[in-house]
């Protein structure tokens, strides 16, 4: 294959991987920016749960994600810099293939120079046509003398853009090994506060493990609370059943109006959005032993959410307000009715809303409470589900956006 025809295809090529290359790299910054804005927030709460001794459990969880983020943030540098070297290699091998293309179109011209020197008469052209025994040898003749004179201007035009696509690529490898210097720079510095995170972690489980007894009581406490949560939800949504469900031979079925709207919320699983706006998940959904009391069970039907004091609970999707509740020592809660599914927001010191209002999605619904005082609130949030059979709990972690 001609050189050139070579050349072109790898400028071709380039290009087009340069597009994709381009798109790659914009959901990679984008992903960066998430997980930086993720651990300033985890940061900042953690700043905030150190001066609230009641809630300093919350601590380890909130620690514990912060390490999550910067792992995924320590791969996700170390996946540019691999990229940025294989980007280094594949330009250094473009510019090899440049310089020999340059190189050898410089011979090519050497060489006809040489020749036009040699044949530089003026005569010797014209005794080279004339010298033909027919005229269409002669034109031919004629034809290549000009065809040689365009083909000597082609090939300096050929050596020309190559030098200029040379120029561009050089440029393009040293930003390229200076953004990779940069990054490595970044990437070491978020190791080193992994680090110190990891040591963090370990001290806060040291502390929170030295006055074990201490949290058993605090946990059955909030056990209890939760309890009283459950039952209240439970009891709220079996009333109000019989006014959205018909119910044939003991068993429920939707109207074809709550079909709908469970179909809508169904297709939104794992894009939710959270129900406050800032937190992390710091009490999981689901039976399981506990994190620093290992003698206690933790029953939770939702998720726990710790966040800043006070913060604004919102709608995770459209929908329609069922009940209101006010349930003694665990605040107010209210429910989203979504067809066949509930919402349910808890722990709530005011309430924006009442019953039977159209709701849309990221609606404010109230504030949290702020228990005594302290630096940070704790949204809990629960997902139900009506079946056939009666009401079964989902865990929100898999509704809501990762």
């Amino acid at each position: 294959m001609n050189k050139s025809v070579i050349l072109i295809l790898l400028m071709l090529f380039g290009s087009f991987f340069h597009a994709v290359g381009q798109k790659k790299s914009d959901q990679l910054k984008e992903k960066e920016k998430e997980l930086v804005k993720k651990i300033k927030n985890t940061k900042n709460l953690i700043k905030l749960t150190r001066n609230s001794e009641q809630l300093s459990l919350a601590e380890l969880g909130i620690i514990q994600h912060q390490i999550a983020y910067r792992e995924e943030l320590v791969s996700h540098y170390n996946y540019q810099i691999r990229k940025l070297d294989l980007q280094v290699q594949n330009t250094k091998k473009q510019i090899l293939t440049i310089q020999n293309s340059i190189s050898n179109l410089k011979q090519e011209y050497t060489q006809m120079m040489i020749h036009a020197y040699k044949n530089r008469n003026t005569d010797f052209k014209y005794l080279y046509i004339i010298s033909a025994e027919t005229f269409t040898e002669a034109f031919h003749r004629m034809k290549y003398i000009q065809h040689y004179k365009d083909y000597r201007q082609n090939q300096i035009e050929k050596i020309e853009k190559n030098q200029a696509v040379l120029e561009d690529k050089i440029l393009s490898l040293e930003e390229k090994i200076t953004a990779k210097k940069a990054i490595s720079k970044i990437k070491n510095n978020e190791k080193a506060e992994y680090l110190k995170d990891k040591k963090q972690q370990q001290e806060t489980f040291a502390r929170l493990k030295a006055d074990e007894n201490k949290y058993k009581s605090i946990l059955s406490a909030q056990q209890k609370k939760k309890q009283k949560i459950a039952l209240a939800i439970r009891k709220a949504i079996e009333k109000e059943i019989s006014a959205t469900i018909k119910k044939t031979k003991n068993k429920f079925t939707l109207t074809p109006e709550a079909n709908a709207l469970s179909k809508n919320f169904i297709s939104n699983k794992g894009k939710l959005p959270w129900p406050v706006e800032k937190g992390e998940i710091t009490g999981k959904y689901g039976k399981h032993r506990h994190d620093i009391v290992s003698t206690a069970t933790v029953d939770n039907n939702g998720i726990d959410i710790t966040t800043e004091k006070q913060a604004k609970v919102r709608a995770v999707f459209n929908g329609k307000v069922t009940s209101v509740l006010i349930i003694p020592g665990a605040g107010k809660v209210v429910m989203v009715s979504h067809g066949q599914y509930r919402t349910v927001y808890s722990n709530l010191k005011d309430v924006y809303v009442k019953k039977g209002d159209q709701i849309k999605t990221k609606q404010v619904l109230g504030s949290l409470v702020n228990t005594d005082g302290k630096n940070i609130s704790e949204a809990h949030f629960e997902i139900w589900k009506i079946t056939s059979n009666g009401l079964a709990t989902e865990n929100p972690s898999s509704w809501i956006y990762k």
